[in-house]
């Protein structure tokens, strides 16, 4: 049997296309906005660099939610919650209550017509006076404030449970590492140090996001080898566009499971199947969950996720161009059985964004919107994102209950042929 090997043009246009918030980046440049405040955007924190004002490596207060990296940091006195977002090009503020107290200044207009209610998603340019990491900090940054609140990333406003983004223009600086495992974030100014099983890969930058090479298979017959954009913001495994798959007219034995996404434009459906392998340097890991995004050209959305990251240490060096995966326990894809999608609201319950029409949720009367108060007995206020996804991932009835009429249901999850079954 005859292996196809074959090469992704590294298309720098369209990878930059990826997480909400590089949509939200790239929005920004293609906006109505006038070129030089686009220009000034994507710079604005050039020239900025973090001052140490203790030890230069320091454990920051973290959470992971739903897959995703989130710390704490200090914003001109108040402590907001951001997400890690390799994937992001500059530093973001949101209209949470916690930002609105600041009262920061407006500056340039960043445009935004066409996402979320138009004008009232509108974003524009502010200044910090300082950001803290710790015992790390900056002065006078430059961020995007945008009313993410109003836009159709949220289905309600007090979705918004995380104040902002730090993005490229600041993770520059530092040496990340991320371990999921127990709860830490560690950044420092120095290059990390690897530990003897740490498998290490040179990543690229262009445009502020970073790629490392990978081999992706889809059958016994076909695998091809490319570029793989790394990004912390993404809560998948591996995404790529439908446009490969169907140019190809590639073979893919898994069933195929509908799902959604969101964006700040709103919800993308697209179809979630098992591939066979992913190959990272000497890490190979079989039986991949991929999400199939739909598209037109064949190089979008090559992207590596957090859900795959989170099972290994994870280093992002930006100080030696160096990203490493410290093996710690056998990889295993998880899979949603219940086919409910399910959202934090800062009242502490689950909100149901997304309903899988091929999976047992369906058959009941959930739907999106509703409230999700108690799983299996335990209140959604005790319980993490985290925890739900492990409890939609094993086989059993899972006990749901909902605000709307106090109602509450029984849902039967079980292994879907041909997708979960490996």
């Amino acid at each position: 049997m005859v292996l196809i090997t074959m090469q992704i043009t590294y298309n720098k246009n369209f990878r930059l296309m990826l997480t909400w918030a590089s949509i939200l980046a790239l929005s920004i440049l293609l906006s109505g906005c006038s070129t030089v405040n686009s220009l000034r955007m994507t710079r604005i924190n050039a020239d900025v660099t973090p001052i140490v004002g203790g030890e230069s490596r320091v454990k920051l207060k973290s959470v992971y939610e739903g897959e995703k990296p989130y710390v704490y940091a200090t914003v001109d006195g108040q402590e907001l919650l951001f997400l890690v977002d390799s994937g992001a090009s500059f530093l973001i503020l949101m209209d949470t209550p916690k930002v609105r107290r600041l009262k920061l200044e407006r500056g340039f207009d960043l445009a935004l017509k066409g996402w979320g209610e138009e004008d009232k998603s509108a974003a524009y340019q502010t200044t910090v006076n300082k950001l803290e990491l710790g015992d790390i900090y900056f002065e006078d940054l430059g961020a995007a404030l945008i009313p993410v609140s109003q836009s159709q990333y949220f289905l309600r406003d007090d979705e918004a449970i995380f104040d902002g983004v730090i993005g490229h223009d600041l993770m520059r600086h530092f040496s990340w590492e991320f371990d999921a495992n127990v709860n830490d974030i560690v950044i420092s100014t120095e290059p990390y140090q690897p530990v003897p099983n740490a498998q290490y890969l040179e990543f690229d930058t262009f445009l502020s996001k970073i790629s490392v090479k990978g081999s992706l298979a889809f059958n016994p017959s076909h695998s091809i080898e490319g570029e793989f954009l790394i990004d912390t913001g993404s809560r998948h495994y591996v995404k790529l566009s439908t446009a490969y798959v169907d140019n190809n007219e590639l073979d893919i034995a898994s069933a195929r499971v509908r799902a959604a996404d969101f964006g700040l434009s709103g919800m993308v459906e697209h179809e979630r199947v098992t591939l066979p392998s992913l190959a990272l340097g000497d890490i190979h890991l079989n039986n991949v969950k991929v999400n199939l995004i739909p598209g037109d050209d064949e190089d979008d959305w090559w992207v590596i996720g957090n859900a795959l990251m989170n099972q290994f240490k994870t280093i992002i060096d930006y100080k030696s161009d160096a990203f490493y995966l410290v093996p710690q326990a056998p990889f295993k894809t998880d899979y949603n059985l219940s086919g409910l999608e399910l959202r934090k609201v800062r009242s502490g319950e689950f909100v149901v964004r997304y309903v899988s029409p091929d999976l047992p949720a369906s058959e009941l009367d959930i739907h999106v919107g509703d409230l999700v108060t108690s799983i299996n007995g335990i209140s959604s206020q005790k319980m993490t994102l985290a925890k739900y996804n492990d409890i939609a991932s094993v086989p059993g009835t899972q006990h749901i209950c909902i605000e709307r009429a106090a109602r509450c249901f029984e849902i039967g999850a079980e292994p879907i042929i041909g997708y979960s079954d490996f």
